[in-house]
């Protein structure tokens, strides 16, 4: 009976088993948890990794099980079952490199590798900067070391007596520890630390081949919620916007700056504790600053949509402009009518996304500049210094100054990894008193908004030493805003829609229309920017635009929002409250910001009613946009090529 009892576990015909191949891929991934765990500082960390590592345990062991199945089934035919050996010990070789991978993929997203994470990094080549920060050399170590031991751990010990019905009874009882209610007790830095990355990317890439998912929602909406979406050849009032002073002309020059990656939350004029933005602070007594404005998703390629074509960035399922719809023409399309000299200048990389081809449709723009045409010398995969934005942009200026232009300018350096320029000295803005997470990342970050904020200074004194300031808009805004695990444990942008991700800037800079500067609790979003610079320059709004003047006093006093890169999560501003529906759980929060800045505490549950209400309002946009991106743009709309001045409209 001992005989029987220690004999090792069964084997078909030369070769490993793939249930012991099973048992080493267990050890490996829960060494992969607990490395990303990081190291044990209490007799809680044992409990949280057998919580964290439950799925990994039950996905190796199903794996050795299925290959043991396969290889038994095919004991008969000896070369089929040498393949299926050899198939399980690639792929067993292959999970390995791939745990190890998903060290560096949570540290710097918080969550496993799926196939949408994947469609969002889209070029390998531009954010091989930001993955090779990740690259530390543990990980590189690691990817060489493990696979190999793994290899060497299952043809070395393929004869091994460990007896399978105690390693599978130690599996069972990690796995009932790890998902018993005491465990369950420890709060997590990120729920996503429990998928196991193997699963979750099958299962994401099987859902994508599957076409993308829709969502019903409720078709209960009173019908005239839509009216707000409508853009403006179909709206029938169409009250003015922002009252000049009787005399006082209005600007004939446009400067819109885009912030790569920043939002209110540590930028000092927005009353961060950090001293990022003196520039603006000071600069803020000849703008309007608008307190409440958001983007529509807290991703680069959806801001571009609503900001340059002011349309919403589209639906999970139907992204704009690739819906069918095609973009409308930009606030550059006015050029002629205006006789704008106009410049579209980016220190990243404008064939990111198809941007420059997007751009070039409208045949707006005369000339148009990524960082190589510039001649910035690249810091990062994704581009280089604003300092070399803020040159080119203002010898353009210089260039012509008495003649009137328009640029967009989209600077970058504020990206992921926020590199620093060569020689810079660093700002120690934590005081010697670092956060206990994202220290290093964050104080870059910080040291780039400060840098780029100076660089802001040398725009303003320029205009102002050509006799240009009172005649030029600046406008301001950042494409979406930036996470540093404060407060809701996320890092970067894409996954969620709290405030740290959405809220952003908006300045409109003049010291003639704002000689004594203005803070405005407006809600808006960037769908209504360039109505808002037509609205001070007194020219109408392309047909087709769906934003409105922020300074039009009829404008619905909301703003919507989205993000699909892991769950499907739509969001309301209305007032005080934030409401943010996900629509892959079906749950609700909703936060009064007013009382609770950080987002919280969840009162969804104590107010349905509002709950149900700001749901509809969600319904309501998802449904027009779902017609909208579907149908051809009028055809009388399209005509119209050219902006109109509203005097002219007026004399109509």
């Amino acid at each position: 009976m001992d005989d029987v009892e220690s004999s090792p576990p069964p084997k078909s015909a030369s070769g490993p088993s793939p249930i012991l191949m099973g048992q080493w891929l267990a050890l490996v991934m829960v060494g992969a948890k607990a490395a990303m765990l990081g190291v044990p500082r209490s007799c809680e960390w044992l409990l949280v990794l057998t919580r964290v590592s439950a799925q990994d345990l039950i996905f190796a062991l199903l794996f050795g099980a299925a290959g043991e199945i396969a290889v038994r089934s095919a004991e008969r035919r000896p070369i089929l079952a040498r393949i299926l050996r050899t198939l399980f010990l690639v792929l067993g070789v292959l999970c390995a490199i791939s745990s190890i991978v998903a060290i560096g993929v949570f540290d710097y997203f918080d969550r496993p590798l799926t196939y949408d994470l994947l469609r969002l990094v889209r070029h390998v080549g531009a954010v091989r900067s930001s993955i090779g920060s990740q690259f530390t050399w543990p990980i590189a170590i690691a990817l060489a070391v493990v696979p190999l031991g793994f290899y060497a751990l299952v043809h070395r010990f393929h004869h091994s007596s460990i007896r399978l019905p105690w390693v599978f009874a130690a599996a069972v009882l990690w796995i009932g520890i790890g998902w018993s209610s005491f465990a369950e007790r420890i709060p997590l830095r990120s729920e996503q630390l429990r998928l196991n990355p193997q699963t979750e990317l099958i299962r994401s890439s099987v859902s994508a081949l599957r076409g993308p998912r829709k969502v019903t929602f409720p078709a209960d909406f009173p019908r005239e919620d839509m009216e707000e979406f409508q853009p403006f050849a179909r709206r029938n009032a169409k009250p003015a916007g922002f009252s000049f002073s009787p005399g006082i002309p209005r600007p004939r020059n446009v400067i819109v700056i885009i912030l790569e990656s920043v939002g209110t939350k540590y930028l000092s004029l927005y009353g961060s504790k950090y001293d990022t933005t003196p520039h603006l602070i000071e600069e803020a007594a000849h703008a309007a600053v608008f307190e409440n404005i958001y983007a529509h998703a807290p991703y680069t390629y959806c801001s571009f949509t609503a900001l340059n074509f002011s349309i919403y960035p589209g639906l999970p399922w139907r992204y704009a402009p690739w819906a069918g719809r095609p973009c409308p023409p930009p606030l550059a399309s006015a050029r002629n009518e205006q006789r704008w000299r106009t410049a579209y200048l980016h220190n990243g990389d404008l064939d990111w996304a198809a941007e420059r081809w997007l751009l070039e449709q409208s045949a707006s723009y005369e000339t148009m500049r990524g960082f190589q045409e510039m001649g910035c010398t690249p810091l990062t995969s994704w581009g280089g210094e604003d300092r070399c934005l803020f040159d080119n942009l203002i010898h353009w200026i210089e260039k012509k100054p008495n003649e009137p232009f328009l640029a967009f300018c989209w600077t970058d350096q504020t990206h992921d990894p926020y590199h620093l320029a060569p020689g810079f000295v660093p700002i120690d803005f934590f005081h010697g008193n670092p956060p206990a997470q994202l220290a290093q990342d964050l104080s870059r970050y910080l040291n780039v908004i400060h840098e780029t904020d100076r660089n802001l200074g040398r725009l303003f004194d320029l205009l102002r030493a050509r006799g240009l300031a009172d005649d030029t808009l600046v406008v301001i805004t950042g494409d979406h805003g930036e996470a540093f695990r404060d407060p809701h444990g996320q890092r970067g942008h894409s996954f969620t829609i709290y405030e740290e991700d959405i809220h952003v800037p908006m300045i409109f800079w003049n010291p003639r229309l704002f000689p004594q500067g203005q803070r405005l609790a407006t809600i808006g979003a960037h769908v209504d920017m360039n109505p808002t610079i037509a609205d001070l320059l007194g020219i109408e709004p392309r047909p087709e635009w769906q934003g409105r003047s922020l300074f039009d006093p009829a404008r619905p006093p909301r703003a919507f929002f989205l993000t699909n890169i892991s769950d499907y999560l739509f969001g309301l501003r209305e007032q005080n409250w934030k409401y943010i529906y996900d629509a892959t759980g079906g749950r609700e929060m909703l936060f009064d910001l007013a009382n609770d800045a950080q987002e919280q505490h969840n009162t969804a549950a104590s107010d349905p009613d509002r709950c149900r209400r700001m749901l509809q309002r969600i319904a309501a946009w998802v449904t027009f946009e779902e017609g909208f991106l579907q149908e051809k743009p009028d055809a009388k709309a399209a005509a119209r090529a050219e902006f109109t001045p509203l005097s002219v409209r007026a004399a109509r």
